[in-house]
């Protein structure tokens, strides 16, 4: 796509995909005179013809060693539009706004002007939503998560609105889409930086309990305005106010690489939920946002990672045969926080299992910092990961045994995202509370490409098969496999949150 306007680049939406494997699939039952197949598959009409923007097949494969044993890993690929893979990002070819662009519009582009326009409504919303507010809420109510403070001013927000309704606003099929996509950018933004605020202000609260008001709003905008003064985007910007200091470039290196997978991946509750808000013609873009970051901090979806460092804090208390009874009960279960997944084989007795290939893509960076000497992990985070690191020995490395089942192989489960994204916040000193900013900031963005995609074809469901020509073919290329497998062999090793 050539360097355009900005509202000739809003106006595009991609077209819906041709690809409908219900119809077909009813077509064929009903030339081979199958009735009964072609009657229940009709159940299934309404369910949508494709999905344009993911798909994540298994890729890639390679072996690990498990106490001895070969492990064949299966690993899930990523791709938008089909055009850009993981790999990608991982090796620093393209950033977040360019997978922002493919996503949103298609196909690649030139991704300055939109770049610049999240910026705009981003530092807008420091006059839209006075810091002055925000410090007054954070006062009141200290220590709470950021998305607690989001929603109370996006609640203000729409009940400033009224109720009457507007063609030109909310979510429904006769908007054109370039307003909408401008609305929707604006809205999250807004909550981006209120969120990222009240995650700095909790953060000096915790340095001074006893810090004004008017205290926490000039250290709030000196340090903004320090932030900007080092050409900082939107995006940097919100690293630092959420590790409550200016980020090194090691840091916003690992969180950016972190955050950038993040935009869009797979068909997960948040994503259901933004695609159900969309066909529901919302009142208001704030009910879009609200409903679909409420999926996010729910539990078994990004609300994991709340989960594990509840599980971490328990299992301190314990001794370490304690602990490792404890995990294999857990296991057993199937309430192990960060492990397994509900849409993929992430679990199995024999030697080939699933892999989301996402924990080691964020932990690596992570590996690399703290070998170079840019990361010092502190004796508490340190025990905290160590802990991290023996669930990961558990239930995957060693597996568990079933009572009765003794002589099967043992049950062995895969990390999912959560367990590295809890890794890297916990390595980087994020507060617990603060723990799914980053996939908010970032995923908003998978949100709204859901949105302009359902507002085309209706495909309320978990799961969505990709069109065809999305899905990656196999690739010799080792990138996503190599990095796999030497994060696994870190983690196997003593101690892999020291120096080596």
């Amino acid at each position: 796509m050539e360097e355009a306007s900005i509202d000739k680049i809003f106006a595009v939406v991609p077209p819906a995909p041709e690809y409908n494997p219900v119809k077909q699939a009813v077509a064929r039952a009903d030339e081979l005179g199958e009735k009964q197949i072609a009657t229940t598959l009709g159940y299934f009409a309404t369910m949508p013809a494709s999905t344009d923007i993911i798909a994540n097949p298994v890729l890639h494969h390679t072996p690990v060693d498990c106490n001895g044993t070969t492990i064949q890993l299966d690993i899930r690929s990523f791709t938008i539009r089909g055009t850009v893979p993981e790999s990608d990002i991982v090796a620093g070819k393209v950033g977040p706004f360019d997978v922002i662009f493919t996503g949103l519009f298609g196909q690649p582009g030139a991704t300055e002007n939109l770049a610049a326009f999240i910026d705009q409504k981003y530092f807008e919303s420091f006059g839209q939503s006075p810091i002055e507010e925000i410090a007054a809420f954070v006062k009141q109510y200290p220590g709470l998560g950021p998305e607690v403070a989001i929603h109370h001013f996006a609640i203000l927000d729409k009940a400033k609105l009224g109720r009457e309704e507007h063609q030109d606003r909310g979510m429904h099929d006769e908007r054109d889409s370039e307003s909408l996509l401008i609305e929707m950018i604006a809205v999250h933004m807004k909550n981006v930086a209120i969120g990222g605020v009240s995650a700095y202000m909790n953060h000096r609260l915790m340095d001074n309990p006893e810090a004004s008001e008017n205290d926490l709003v000039t250290t709030t905008r000196q340090f903004i305005e320090e932030e900007r003064r080092q050409k900082r985007n939107a995006f940097q910007v919100s690293y630092s106010l959420i590790l409550g200091h200016h980020a090194n470039e090691h840091e916003r290196e690992i969180l950016e690489r972190m955050g950038t997978i993040q935009i869009h991946h797979g068909s997960a509750g948040s994503s259901m939920v933004a695609r159900y808000m969309a066909t529901l013609h919302t009142f208001s873009v704030i009910d879009f946002f609200i409903a679909s970051q409420m999926a996010l901090d729910g539990a078994r979806h990004f609300g994991a990672i709340h989960d594990m460092s509840d599980f971490v804090q328990e299992l301190e208390s314990l001794n370490p045969e304690q602990r490792g009874q404890r995990i294999r009960e857990k296991m057993l279960t199937g309430g192990l926080p960060t492990f397994g997944h509900p849409e993929i084989a992430a679990a199995g007795r024999g030697n080939q299992v699933q892999q989301d290939p996402r924990p080691a893509i964020y932990i690596d960076p992570v590996f690399k910092a703290i070998d170079a000497g840019e990361l010092n992990i502190t004796p508490r985070q340190h025990e905290r990961l160590s802990i991290a690191r023996l669930i990961y020995l558990t239930a995957f490395v060693n597996g568990v045994l079933k009572p009765g089942r003794e002589d099967s192989p043992p049950l062995r489960l895969t990390a999912n995202t959560d367990f590295g994204a809890w890794c890297v916040q916990e390595a980087l000193g994020i507060e617990e509370p603060d723990r799914t900013l980053l996939t908010y900031i970032f995923r908003g963005f998978g949100w709204m490409m859901d949105a302009r995609e359902q507002l085309q074809q209706k495909m309320i469901r978990p799961v969505i098969a990709p069109d065809p020509k999305i899905v990656p073919k196999s690739s010799d290329d080792s990138t996503i496999p190599d990095l796999v497998a030497r994060v696994h062999q870190r983690l196997v090793k003593e101690d892999p949150f020291r120096a080596q």
